[in-house]
């Protein structure tokens, strides 16, 4: 070979190596792109839930369905459909009602009635059930300081009865096998400055909102699929708005109403192009 055919070969070489450590530099910057995100669908099951599963089927998605008790009463066949497929299915009291409004022995046997119904429904799926998740109604915990909650209308006595209220509720969730996963890579200050690690039920860090759509909430700044996903190109970390946020993992909402079905392939699909990888807690 000659010298310049020897020249144009080592180029060609050097150019070819140069061209692999760039595409691999490329891999390694797209999968530290990836944000870690558990999907979590409230008020389930609706007539709708079927098709939704098979949405995220398709896209190779697993989600914890959190689902209410007289609502699976009624869609057996749609939990183990899910099951079947993947999911989850987690507690979401049996009325759907806020805790803080019920009496502590009514808060009690929502959460038992709705765990009794789910461990019939995996045992007709012949499924072994994973895991026991329970998401309060509202983020309602029952002790009367949720945000949503009205405090000028509590009397004194209840406000200090309230975390005593919010302990036996936790101990007769951690008694029934209740749990909630460490989630050691959820790193916002506020997730944590709220307890919600300590507690056994599960909480997000992400809403959709996609629930205030048909709901026409009175100065909602969420009234459209377009202001949905404006929402999610927000960054503000602390306020709530991290999905573009890469140094934690994320726990989002969305919710199981007939409503919105026509937005949950859209939403979906507009959360996968973000790079964001859904997985199950182990």
């Amino acid at each position: 070979m000659s010298e310049i055919g020897y020249s144009r070969g080592l180029l060609k070489t050097k150019r070819a190596s140069l061209s692999t450590k760039a595409k691999n530099k490329g891999i390694m910057e797209l999968v530290s792109m990836r944000k870690i995100a558990y999907l979590t669908i409230d008020d389930a099951p609706s007539k709708d839930m079927k098709e939704k599963v098979g949405i995220l089927a398709s896209k190779g998605i697993s989600a914890i369905w959190f689902c209410v008790g007289s609502f699976l009463k009624k869609r057996l066949e749609y939990a183990i459909y899910a099951i079947e497929r993947g999911s989850i299915l987690g507690n979401h009291s049996y009325s759907h009602s806020r805790f803080s409004t019920l009496p502590l022995d009514k808060c009690l046997e929502e959460i038992q009635k709705t765990d009794k119904i789910i461990d019939e429904i995996y045992r007709r799926a012949d499924v072994r059930r994973p895991a026991k998740f329970f998401r309060f109604p509202y983020g309602d915990k029952g002790d009367f300081q949720h945000r949503v909650f009205n405090h000028s209308e509590l009397s004194e006595r209840y406000k200090s009865d309230g975390n005593v209220r919010r302990e036996e509720i936790q101990g007769f969730l951690r008694s029934l096998g209740y749990t909630q996963p460490k989630f050691e890579n959820i790193t916002y200050a506020y997730y944590r400055k709220a307890r919600l690690t300590g507690d056994v039920d599960w909480y997000y860090t992400y809403d959709i909102m996609e629930w205030k759509i048909p709901q026409n909430v009175h100065h909602s700044i969420v009234d459209s699929l377009q202001k949905i996903y404006e929402k999610m190109d927000e960054d503000a970390p602390e306020d709530q708005q991290g999905l573009n946020y890469p140094d934690s993992e994320e726990i989002i909402v969305i919710h199981d109403h007939p409503e919105t079905t026509c937005m949950f392939k859209p939403i979906i699909e507009r959360l996968l192009a973000k790079s964001i990888v859904f997985k199950l807690p182990t």
